[in-house]
């Protein structure tokens, strides 16, 4: 007797309790910028149709600041199903930029979901997350133009698409979360959905792949969506979705057409979709996504819908520049079939890529030591900057067929913030290197047009070239440094010969003549490399009557750099010289020869083969070449013999100093400065620190051991153009035993 009233009380409670719950099948936040920093939140939630449901014209939201709202229902539509869909609306103010999570948590989810323990007991939670930083811009979350109730059949392929369209062209990347519940905590003993094969969504295009449904039942599942800006994340959606799966003989309709297009703006995108079903059932096509959305000349469906057998619908969308941005469009075709009892719907997601035109009529040409570049003037007023793009030899290529941007292997040397530009002059070029130079546009979320067809230049060959600052080959523990040049092959008439050279030799600043004679060769018997902190030289040529005929770019010897720790030897190099290095051997001593240990191409290098308490001695060499034909390659050079110690450490353990190998000197207020990551700098005796480019021009040097240095030259006082540079840095510093030396060397990069 006892048993039944229990059982009778407890339907009762479940009755009671399940009477007044409103039976969430999904939901999500989005939201619009208003201005300032006021946005309009969009809450739409899915439910069952009842008497609870009935009565909630508003629901409780959590604005993330603090403050919280009961904002009104503004309507609904029953979707048939046993599903409504309402739509509540409110407007919130933030007092200051911040992160902010806002939330919604409702009692209950609707009873039986598979996947959710207990689900009619469950709350439902979604989180949306607004990032205010004006720095970004402001930003409009993204929309879900796809409904989040979905069919599906046991053993059959399932695929749904949110179709998340961004209004400010942000990318976005997907990902399957735990579904939440009460106080926003994941909620226990939930799982995704059970597949024989697999369940997962692929993070770049949204789609959502269940392959292939095991039991029948209802089941939960939340995708957020995030959005990034410049690489950093400005917000997220999460929405939480109902996949209702049933026991049916039905397959998925398929879908016609290809998955990616791409088109230069101001084209016309005109291509057909069509669908059939397997079963011979009918079809319904749709499509939705950001071509429809855009605010100027949208994309359009010709008819809007299309049902049959084989229903097909025409594409069409004439595209202006406007349409430019960074991430492709989506489309996302719908093909749903009228099978029964369940209809299963395919999706198809097309991407579109609409690319800048590319800068058009590059030419360059030499003019003395210069090259003078022109092009016609850009025609999309909505560029921000107009790149211009170097790289030394001239074997170019011609960018895919969806290709934007610049590949790898060029420096950007300008950034013309006047996008009327037709010209721009690159001066003191080297002799010896062929030069081939690209400019493209450059748009406000980052996208870049097609890059431009190359212009290429040689400049005259009328003064020396250096080829040779290298260890003496024959005794490199000497550290005599071996010089040579090549003359040059077009001399004018004007001179006379014979023919005559001063070598200048500046030895860690220091300044003097070092040779003067006709030969090419030098050997720089007075030098220890081993010893130096910067060694550089360039040579000069004057004919019989004394006047001088050109000189030389200068040219830096290898100089290596070495430090241990407990487990392993650092190495890096710099070598400033006016020929390309292609690549640099390692040797190292091993039972008294000296063995090659590696082959790099960039100029550092981490030996992990080493024993703690050990000395190691190692030296580098470097292969280069000049564009030039008849100049002698590979040329070869030999850094000094470096000794390093394995875990020698310093006697003042409280200091150190190190260097980073990157800066960004963007303004944002981080990493904007090269500096070191210093600790006792109050036991530096003395500092010097000198910046380089690649051809031994000075552009920094200071006796301030933080450096400071924030990437202009001090020649120009104009910004240096992102790319690698390089660095000598000398500390002096007090410990227990006296004053040490700390000597680093390495490269710095800018990236602006």
């Amino acid at each position: 007797m006892m048993r039944k009233l229990w059982l009778i009380l407890g339907f009762l409670f479940c009755f009671a309790f399940t009477a007044r719950a409103t039976h969430q099948r999904a939901a999500e936040i989005t939201y619009i910028w208003l201005g300032g920093n006021a946005y309009e939140f969009t809450l739409t939630t899915y439910n069952v149709p009842n008497a609870a449901w009935d009565q909630r014209d508003s629901l409780y939201v959590k604005w993330g600041d603090g403050a919280e709202e009961n904002i009104p229902r503004i309507n609904w539509q029953n979707l048939g199903d046993d599903c409504v869909v309402n739509h509540y609306k409110a407007i919130h103010n933030y007092s200051t930029s911040g992160t902010y999570t806002i939330s919604m948590e409702d009692a209950n989810r609707n009873y039986g979901v598979v996947n959710v323990p207990n689900s009619v007991m469950v709350p439902m939670h979604i989180e949306t997350e607004l990032v205010i930083n004006p720095f970004l811009g402001y930003n409009n979350s993204v929309q879900l133009l796809n409904a989040p109730v979905d069919k599906g059949c046991v053993g059959k392929l399932y695929l749904h698409n949110p179709s998340a369209y961004d209004p400010d062209g942000d990318s976005l990347s997907y990902r399957l979360v735990t579904c939440k519940g009460q106080d926003g905590m994941e909620i226990g003993g939930y799982t995704f959905p059970q597949a024989s094969q697999s369940f997962e969504i692929d993070p770049v295009t949204g789609e959502l792949r269940w392959e292939n449904p095991v039991l029948q039942g209802e089941y939960n599942v939340a995708i957020m969506v995030e959005e990034w800006r410049h690489g950093v994340k400005i917000g997220s959606v999460v929405r939480d979705m109902q996949i209702l799966i049933s026991h049916c003989d039905n397959d998925l309709p398929q879908i016609q057409c290809d998955e990616q297009y791409c088109l230069v703006a101001g084209e016309q995108l005109d291509f057909i979709i069509s669908a059939s079903d397997p079963n011979g059932d009918n079809v319904t096509l749709t499509a939705s996504g950001a071509p429809f959305e855009v605010a100027v000349s949208p994309a359009v469906l010709n008819p809007e819908s299309a049902f049959g057998m084989q229903p097909q619908m025409e594409f069409l969308w004439n595209t202006t520049f406007a349409h430019i941005r960074h991430t492709p469009y989506q489309v996302v075709i719908h093909a749903k079939d009228d099978g029964s009892p369940v209809s299963l719907t395919n999706v198809k997601t097309v991407t579109i890529n609409v690319m800048a035109p590319q800068v058009q009529n590059l030419t360059a040409e030499v003019v003395g030591h210069d090259a003078r570049l022109s092009w016609t003037i850009y025609p999309c007023a909505n560029a921000t900057v107009l790149l211009v793009y170097r790289k030394a030899g001239c074997n170019g290529y011609v960018p895919d067929e969806c290709e934007t941007g610049i590949r790898e292997g060029y420096q950007l040397i300008a950034t013309l913030n006047d996008i009327l530009s037709t010209s721009f002059t690159d001066q003191n070029l080297p002799q010896g290197i062929s030069y081939e130079y690209r400019v493209l546009a450059q748009f406000p979320d980052g996208a870049k047009s097609i890059v431009s067809d190359a212009a290429c230049v040689t400049l005259k060959n009328d003064s020396p070239l250096m080829t040779h600052v290298s260890n003496d080959s024959i005794d490199l523990v000497s550290g005599q440094v071996v010089t040579r040049w090549a003359k040059p092959k077009e001399i004018d008439d004007q001179y006379v010969a014979p023919f005559n050279y001063t070598l200048t030799r500046i030895l860690d600043g220091a300044t003097s003549i070092v040779y003067e004679g006709s030969d090419t060769t030098f050997l720089d018997a007075n030098v220890d490399l081993a010893q130096a902190t910067s060694l550089i030289y360039k040579v000069q040529m004057r004919d019989a009557n004394q006047q001088v005929m050109g000189e030389s770019a200068t040219a830096s010897a290898v100089m290596l750099s070495a430090n241990g720790t407990n487990n392993e030897a650092h190495l890096s190099w710099t070598e400033a010289v006016p020929w390309m290095v292609d690549s640099t051997l390692v040797f190292k001593e091993v039972n008294s020869h000296f063995v090659r240990i590696a082959s790099v191409t960039g100029m550092e290098y981490v030996d992990a083969e080493v024993e703690s308490d050990v000395t190691y001695r190692y030296y580098v060499r470097t292969f280069g070449h000049y564009t030039l034909e008849g100049i002698t390659r590979p040329l070869v050079n030999y850094s000094a013999i470096k000794t390093v110690r394995i875990g020698h450490e310093d006697p003042m353990e409280e200091f150190s100093y190190t260097l980073p190998n990157v800066f960004t000197p963007n303004g944002d207020g981080f990493n904007d400065v090269f500096e070191p990551i210093v600790t006792g700098i109050d036991l530096i005796v003395s500092a010097k620190t000198v910046v380089f480019n690649r051809w031994g021009n000075i552009l920094h040097d200071t006796d301030d051991p933080l450096i400071q240095w924030d990437g202009k030259s001090k020649l120009t006082k104009m910004d240096c153009p992102p790319g690698t540079y390089f660095y000598i840095c000398d500390i002096t510093y007090q410990s227990e035993t006296g004053e040490e030396k700390l000597h680093l060397q390495g490269s710095i990069t800018i990236v602006r």
